[in-house]
């Protein structure tokens, strides 16, 4: 069975910053891959990933799309109990595959380009830009939201069964190049969003049922990439609990309702109307953190 973590439901497994009884000292390593919620700024031609600053380039909190911090940043920061260097080749706009849905502006690597993009620093040979290893490094993407409603908007349905093998396409190259450590972060429930709030219920069921639908491939695919692969450790981290607790009590987040944005990324839930200020970036933060807690967090 695949592994399921709600990043609410994990906060008691979560041991508070500098409480870790035997705080790790060897480096590990994260390589990211992802879109607009996750995407940090990070340009690999620039300064790499440092104690100093653990996203390379730019300084912390990164260029993000969150008002502020966003969930790799806190990762690295927030819940890490060791020197946690993290590669975040995410890019705004981003889908899984450029040919099979465009992203919405030209010139935005997918999740395919961003491989590439991993590959052309050297990566894959290691010592030659980070000296990581099969057990020292975790692999995570966050891909789907795009795709999704970059088809919605043009009046269609996304292509989800080409789009999740593309997706382990991409987990299959890097597992050949030795990574061993995957988690993949589910689409989050787009309807609690004050952008989705304001379409029709048909529209808002239509998009619920290509997420709902994306989730359960992978999540299934994932099962079968494991099954393939010798050593895999793959883990599911359910991002919606994220978004339904923050909303439901949205005044316990420094917002005073569930639709009001605000650039800041502060005093409301939101940073525009899709996406998601810091404190439920925290908490994406907080169920990665909490699926790996005791081996890299």
């Amino acid at each position: 069975m695949v592994r399921w973590y709600s990043s609410t439901t994990l906060l008691a497994l979560l041991c508070p910053l500098g409480t870790a009884t035997a705080q790790q000292t060897t480096t590990k390593y994260l390589f990211i891959f992802g879109d607009s919620y996750t995407a940090t700024g990070f340009n690999p031609s620039g300064a790499k990933p440092s104690p100093a600053n653990p996203i390379g380039n730019p300084a912390l909190p990164g260029s993000t799309f969150s008002g502020g911090w966003d969930w790799p940043g806190y990762l690295v920061t927030a819940f890490n109990t060791s020197q946690t260097l993290a590669y975040n080749f995410a890019v705004g706009g981003a889908t899984v595959d450029s040919n099979l849905v465009a992203p919405p502006g030209s010139g935005i690597p997918s999740f395919v380009e961003q491989i590439g993009r991993w590959q052309g620093v050297g990566l894959p040979s290691r010592p030659a830009f980070a000296p990581w290893t099969a057990e020292n490094t975790l692999a995570g993407a966050f891909f789907g939201i795009n795709d999704i409603l970059q088809k919605y908007w043009q009046g269609q349905d996304a292509p989800l069964g080409q789009m999740v093998e593309r997706y382990f396409q991409q987990f299959q190259t890097l597992y050949s190049a030795g990574v061993r450590n995957f988690f993949i972060m589910t689409v989050p429930p787009l309807d609690k969003t004050p952008q989705i709030m304001g379409q029709s219920q048909q529209g808002r069921s239509r998009i619920m049922n290509s997420v709902n639908s994306f989730n359960s491939q992978l999540a299934s695919r994932l099962e079968t990439f494991k099954r393939q692969n010798a050593g895999v450790t793959g883990v599911v981290v359910q991002t919606a609990a994220a978004f339904e607790a923050a909303v439901a009590n949205p005044r316990a987040y420094g917002a005073p309702d569930a639709t009001c944005t605000n650039y800041n990324g502060k005093s409301c839930l939101w940073w525009d109307a899709l996406h998601p200020g810091e404190s439920i970036q925290r908490l994406f933060a907080q169920g990665v953190a909490g699926a790996f807690s005791g081996s890299f967090f």
